[in-house]
């Protein structure tokens, strides 16, 4: 958990500590029976008694109870205290991923990391939360914290939904959750191997999108998934290179199936990010972007534009009479450094994927070989600039080479 969030959760338990604490005191503290008017001293409040003696007991904590219906006693002493459902929800959760956390601890170590085991503990993890969320919660409960947590997923905070819209749209967020759980188990259980999931993952979330084009129409659904947003963005920048209409309306339609397999790929790692396998499809799904924008626009079209977007190309561009250059060293300089960059991912990819055949990679060698590319590099650069000019550039840190060691993936 975040720091941020371990504040929350850590000031939501103290509300409940301090709600149970004075429930427990309140309780035994309460007369026997209330006093009779007769019985009233000086000064007491008589009219008082009656609201003293009917106040309605509260049900004793569940000290011997399990932990899922303690959990329940509390959410239910703060609804009644007046919190809101998506701060109980909070609380729950906070409190789930505590205990999980200590089991991620304790398997990664006596499993040592096994990859297997490690994934089908966080399929546990996914579905066991859900059933906890909904018995600590109530059915209602859940669902309201539960909708509103699929709807910010479904990315429809920028249109106004009726209320069978909203369900409709729940409904079809419930059943994507469902179909990516089943399709993550049948991969550990050996039914599905990579390429078959990755597949069924895309139309699965293909289908989803579908789905909702049919419930919103177009016009709402590309807002509700900010591609009108994207779609002005790209209609600006080719606007910088004169493209058609119809070259637009390709690589808009190329934009939105990135961003509907980028989300699938997303999906498929999310409890993994650090994975060497999500970095790699990430690659090859921005290269099969890249090629589809330059069928679209020829070839020298789009060099033009990835320069126009390339933030260090306009950062030369911006600075290069303070730093002695001219337009055919910001080209060359781009050139130069797309190449290391593109070398670099390459050489790591290729590592990785001997790695995965079965194939013994020597990391240190692999690492070595990196480091003399950055400093070869950085040397032609510095000759091809001058050290004034360099100097110039590194002191404004330009240059970012890095030439850090990369560790081997997990087994």
């Amino acid at each position: 958990m975040s720091r941020e969030f371990r504040f929350q959760a850590s000031l939501l338990l103290n509300v409940v500590l301090a709600v149970t604490v004075v429930v427990l005191v309140l309780r035994k503290s309460e007369p026997s029976s209330a006093p009779s008017a007769s019985e009233a001293g000086p000064g007491t409040m008589t009219n008082e008694t009656p609201v003293l003696a009917n106040r309605p007991k509260l049900p004793p904590y569940p000290r011997q109870a399990s932990a899922s219906d303690q959990r329940r006693w509390l959410v239910d002493q703060l609804r009644e205290a007046g919190v809101p459902n998506s701060v109980l929800g909070r609380f729950v959760l906070a409190d789930l991923d505590e205990g999980w956390q200590k089991r991620f601890e304790e398997t990664a170590e006596k499993s040592r990391g096994d990859a297997d085991t490690m994934a089908r503990l966080q399929q546990e993890q996914l579905r066991d939360e859900e059933a906890q969320m909904r018995a600590a919660l109530g059915e209602e409960g859940f669902k309201q914290w539960d909708q509103a947590k699929l709807l910010r997923e479904a990315n429809v905070g920028k249109i106004q939904l009726t209320d069978s819209e909203t369900s409709a749209i729940y409904d079809l967020k419930k059943k994507l959750q469902q179909r990516t759980w089943d399709l993550a188990e049948a991969r550990q259980n050996g039914k599905m191997d990579d390429a078959d999931l990755n597949q069924a993952s895309a139309k699965a979330y293909s289908d989803f999108n579908q789905q909702m084009k049919a419930l919103l129409g177009d016009d709402r659904y590309s807002k509700s998934q900010g591609l009108d947003d994207g779609g002005a963005n790209l209609q600006r920048d080719l606007a910088k290179v004169n493209a058609s209409d119809s070259q637009f309306q390709d690589l808009l339609k190329a934009q939105q199936q990135w961003n509907n397999r980028r989300a699938a790929i997303d999906q498929q790692f999310q409890n993994d990010p650090t994975s060497p396998d999500y970095e790699d499809q990430l690659m090859a799904l921005d290269a099969e972007r890249d090629q589809e924008y330059q069928n679209v626009l020829g070839t020298n079209v789009f060099d033009t534009l990835q320069k126009q977007q390339d933030p260090s190309y306009n950062k030369m561009k911006k600075y290069e009479d303070l730093w002695g250059l001219d337009d055919e060293s910001v080209d060359y300089l781009y050139g130069a450094l797309k190449y290391y960059d593109k070398s670099v991912q390459d050489y790591q990819a290729q590592a990785r994927a001997f790695q995965a055949q079965g194939q013994s990679v020597d990391w240190d060698a692999v690492n070595n070989n990196l480091q003399q590319f950055a400093a070869q590099t950085q040397q032609a650069l510095q000759n091809y600039l001058g050290q004034d000019s360099y100097n110039k550039m590194q002191q404004n840190g330009f240059f970012q080479f890095n030439p850090l060691p990369h560790r081997q993936p997990f087994q």
